[in-house]
């Protein structure tokens, strides 16, 4: 069976000096993680963000889910029910978004991606929850039948009925986003877990050329340029969103690393 983490600094001794993560304090107590993940894949992209806010340092390795790679027998070994991503620490493996981001989290620095008010972290996985069977199958579809389809086979025709039922559904959703941020500078108030899902969901359908759909919100539009700019959620000289591959990016399969700067 070939071992798919076996890339970059894993493919050295446990103990070697470029197996850690970050400077200072973190040196030598976090190991760079390795992602297995695809450019093209929402789950994958919630992840590596989440990385870059929490300051996690992330070597990537692409799993080619337009040639199934996700069903094939070395990846079912990781994750038996082909799950995306999947992340590996040292000996420690997870597979699947929630798991995934959940243990960066908690490796991380900085404060809680999750809020701590009762209130407001309930409000945060009601728009996890908006976005994930609202908005995520929409902007799946339009990366299939946009982009991904193709890259699978040089014979796909995109379905344009089904991208524009994609492109209905997507109206109400997006209507109520904008309206939840006419008053919060992030989705609850504060930023969250909720800011990384649907910065996946509004990035993939700029760069699919679907801007249209939200470019009468304003209040879509003003947050966007925030989370574009803004400084990691850990402290360090980042900005997480520049970790977000580009259209050319996903045609071409290159999913990026995560390097951390200075606080």
């Amino acid at each position: 069976m070939a071992d798919l983490f076996h890339y970059g600094s894993a493919a050295k001794a446990l103990d070697a000096e470029d197996r850690y993560g970050s400077d200072g304090d973190m040196k030598k107590t976090q190991y760079i993680m390795q992602l297995l993940g695809f450019p093209g894949d929402v789950e994958t992209l919630k992840c590596l963000l989440t990385a870059a806010e929490k300051g996690i340092e992330v070597e990537s390795g692409v799993l080619d889910m337009t040639k199934g790679e996700q069903n094939g027998e070395d990846y079912r070994k990781i994750s038996p029910f082909g799950l995306t991503p999947a992340l590996k620490e040292a000996h420690y493996t997870i597979a699947g978004e929630p798991g995934t981001a959940v243990f960066i989290e908690g490796r991380g620095l900085g404060n809680r991606l999750a809020p701590r008010n009762a209130a407001v972290l309930a409000s945060q996985m009601y728009w996890m929850e908006v976005g994930k069977e609202d908005v995520q199958p929409h902007v799946e579809t339009l990366m299939m039948q946009k982009v991904c389809g193709q890259m699978a086979d040089a014979n796909f025709a995109s379905d344009d009925a089904a991208i524009e039922a994609a492109r209905e559904a997507l109206v109400m959703p997006l209507g109520m986003f904008d309206d939840q941020l006419q008053s919060n500078e992030y989705i609850v108030g504060q930023y969250s877990y909720a800011d990384i899902h649907w910065t996946i969901y509004i990035h993939l359908l700029t760069i699919l050329g679907e801007g249209a759909l939200f470019a009468k919100h304003n209040n879509i539009k003003a947050w966007f340029e925030r989370i574009k700019v803004r400084k990691s959620f850990s402290g360090q000289d980042i900005v997480g969103y520049d970790f977000l591959p580009t259209l050319d990016e996903i045609k071409a399969k290159v999913l990026k690393d995560v390097e951390c700067g200075e606080f």
